[in-house]
């Protein structure tokens, strides 16, 4: 693969109009953390052609991954960067946001994503579908960040249709 072929990758355009790069790379490394093998291998990517990146608060590595982009001297706008809520996330969507921006250091993020529709209490157990928070309470307090102007889009990871045909009538905003 050559520079040249992966940024001329087609873009897909989203439900909301904003255009993704159709290739990108996922940060998990196969273990958690693995920040500077995440940020060598972000590195390597951008000077192949990457555009579009993919980490999450639960990989523990957005501080490498934020790193990497910043120091490449491909300006921000040209990148396509994806983060995800942390499953023991779903009771503090705000913070947690926050926390990713400031671990990538960056103003904004084009896509957020719940990452799973199960949340999980401080203890890491599992909540039921009936325990609050539930998946629609945590999209509801996603799309509140769309108003602080940090955040492009966002959706979900890892839904089941029959979770997704539970989500979609209680909300405002469709996932991207």
């Amino acid at each position: 693969m050559t520079a040249e072929f992966l940024t001329s990758t087609p873009l897909i355009t989203l439900n909301n109009g904003q255009k993704m790069p159709a290739v990108g790379l996922g940060c998990w490394m196969g273990s958690y953390g693995e920040g500077e093998r995440c940020e060598q291998m972000v590195r390597t990517a951008l000077k192949v052609g990457y555009r579009h990146f993919d980490t999450a608060a639960g990989y523990e590595n957005e501080e490498y991954t934020g790193k990497a982009l910043r120091e490449s001297g491909i300006p921000r706008s040209e990148i396509f960067l994806t983060t995800k809520l942390a499953n023991t996330d779903h009771h503090r969507v705000r913070e947690a946001f926050e926390a990713s921006l400031a671990r990538l250091n960056c103003e904004y993020v084009d896509l957020y994503l719940m990452h799973w529709p199960q949340s999980q209490d401080e203890t890491g157990r599992t909540l039921t579908q009936e325990e609050s928070p539930t998946f629609v309470e945590t999209w509801k307090e996603m799309e509140k960040l769309l108003d602080t102007g940090k955040v492009k889009s966002i959706g979900i990871s890892n839904f089941s249709i029959k979770t997704l045909d539970a989500l979609l009538p209680h909300i405002k905003v469709v996932p991207v």
